[in-house]
């Protein structure tokens, strides 16, 4: 087993010092997807918010590569962790391949024009999310699946061991969003990164990813395979609305008759 590049400590996220949850240790291993599911309120963005350092635990810690990821410098964390948040940013007049060059910030400086490598990562990362173009339209003009896919494109280029991803796929089609799932799997796996990601797309996650960590009401949990959190209930019961039952053959809700 790989050693974790992410991992945390009796972790309990929650606002003003109030927990959401109960105390979580992870350990995901380099290479693998992890979707975390649950839904509205469970604490999904709450918690990667706290994995990237934006927010403080209420107790416990998270570790970047062995370093506590709240004692590190912005520069120094940056290098370790990149994040796509569910919000689109204000860039003002930039265009897209500007907005993808950010994403070698943490490695040079603010002003350089990049070495041949940071160039080639960006060029890479274009290429992964099918953004090159994109390159010189304005970002504020584009869609906002274009826009998500350019800021996916980014936080590759950061080149960062644990990518951290809060609906990566809201605004995508359904084609869209299986081509995504599987360009982060696919990733993950040939650069060796530690990739998890908050969505509502319980069948992409089911389907694609390697692990689901799910949040479900009153403090409950589930953290393993996929297949394991059908069979055993899991999904079921965090997704439970009365009226609907789960299918776990076809891993989709239905309505009772």
């Amino acid at each position: 087993m790989s050693r974790p590049r992410l991992q945390t400590e009796a972790l309990v996220v929650g606002h003003a010092r109030r927990p959401l949850r109960a105390a979580l240790d992870l350990r995901p291993e380099p290479g693998t997807v992890t979707a975390l599911l649950g839904n509205n309120g469970s604490g999904k963005t709450t918690l990667l918010r706290t994995l990237a350092g934006m927010l403080p635990p209420v107790s416990g810690r998270v570790l970047l590569e062995g370093a506590a990821v709240h004692a590190l410098a912005e520069r120094e964390r940056a290098r370790r962790v990149a994040v796509v948040l569910a919000h689109r940013p204000r860039t003002g007049l930039m265009r897209a391949g500007h907005v993808v060059r950010l994403g070698r910030l943490p490695w040079g400086s603010r002003w350089s024009r990049g070495s041949n490598g940071d160039q080639q990562r960006v060029r890479w990362a274009m290429e992964q999310t099918r953004t090159g173009h994109l390159a010189d339209r304005m970002f504020h003009e584009l869609s906002d699946g274009e826009a998500q896919r350019v800021l996916i494109a980014r936080a590759l280029a950061q080149d960062a061991p644990v990518l951290l991803l809060d609906e990566p796929t809201a605004y995508l089609d359904v084609s869209q969003r299986a081509v995504l799932m599987r360009l982060l799997a696919t990733t993950a796996r040939q650069e060796g990164l530690t990739v998890l990601l908050a969505t509502h797309d319980l069948q992409q996650a089911l389907d694609t990813a390697d692990r689901v960590l799910v949040l479900g009401p009153l403090g409950v949990h589930f953290h393993g395979r996929p297949e394991e959190a059908v069979r055993n209930g899991a999904i079921a019961a965090a997704f439970a609305v009365e009226g609907l039952r789960f299918d776990p053959e076809q891993r989709v809700f239905r309505a009772l008759e």
